[in-house]
């Protein structure tokens, strides 16, 4: 599943115009000003993935921060028995290695497409540069940072403790404060979620999930449609989660 498509370079679809659009949804640029969203744009580079693609971030000739301009990947990462663990899930517009700013380090994880997906690939180098030339923009790349260090602190201890209803309503409610989309019969998860894949997340197998989301549905904490889930009582989950 190593397939990787062709990056559309047509003016007309992932020109510059449409790359600033893409940067100008991504929060971490949202307010920046249209002079410099202007020149992320220019060295931004637009390539598409076929879903279970390897983006293949740890062996990219150059360091690159990613932003997602459509579809979703998977952080995840291996065991030496060959075992894969889903370390997280982000989706358009979320914006990624953004730790490669900071450090030449290999990153300890990898990224994988789990939809067909669109990404804008920005050299760090040139990411630096314009940051530099104005300094209060680090500001809000210190600030994401931050957040998601407390994010990742606490999904990491809801997913360790407790039973697998409490990680599983720690993660959904997690996933829901991150990618929720208000829809008429509550926080739509807007990830595609199969079950295998929040299997990986906790550590156990498709059917014990599949038990604990229909447990969950019946309760009416949830809606399931189709690798979608609606979370339909947020502090219901938030309450299992902490009794962990």
């Amino acid at each position: 599943m190593r397939r990787r498509l062709e990056a559309d370079r047509s003016q007309g679809h992932w020109g510059k115009e449409e790359r600033v659009r893409a940067l100008r949804l991504c929060p971490l640029f949202r307010d920046w000003p249209e002079a410099r969203l202007g020149e992320l744009g220019a060295v931004a580079r637009a390539q598409s993935y076929a879903r279970g693609a390897d983006i293949g971030a740890q062996r990219a000739p150059r360091r690159e921060v990613i932003v997602i301009a459509k579809g979703g990947v998977e952080i995840c990462s291996g065991s030496a028995e060959g075992k894969r663990f889903v370390l997280g899930l982000a989706g358009a517009p979320d914006v990624l290695a953004l730790v490669l700013l900071f450090s030449k380090v290999r990153l300890p994880y990898e990224f994988r497409a789990y939809a067909e997906s669109v990404l804008l690939h920005l050299p760090c180098d040139a990411l630096t540069a314009i940051l530099d030339a104005e300094p209060i923009l680090w500001r809000d790349v210190a600030l994401l940072l931050c957040t998601r260090h407390g994010d990742s602190l606490r999904l990491l201890h809801n997913q360790t403790l407790g039973s697998l209803e409490q990680r599983m309503a720690a993660t959904l409610a997690q996933l829901g404060r991150i990618h929720g989309i208000a829809a008429e019969e509550g926080i739509e998860v807007g990830l595609r979620l199969p079950q295998e894949q929040l299997g990986a997340m906790l550590g156990v197998t498709r059917q014990s999930v599949n038990r604990v989301l229909r447990d969950m549905e019946r309760a009416a904490w949830i809606a399931i449609d189709y690798n979608r889930i609606t979370i339909r009582d947020t502090a219901a989950l938030e309450a299992i989660a902490r009794e962990g």
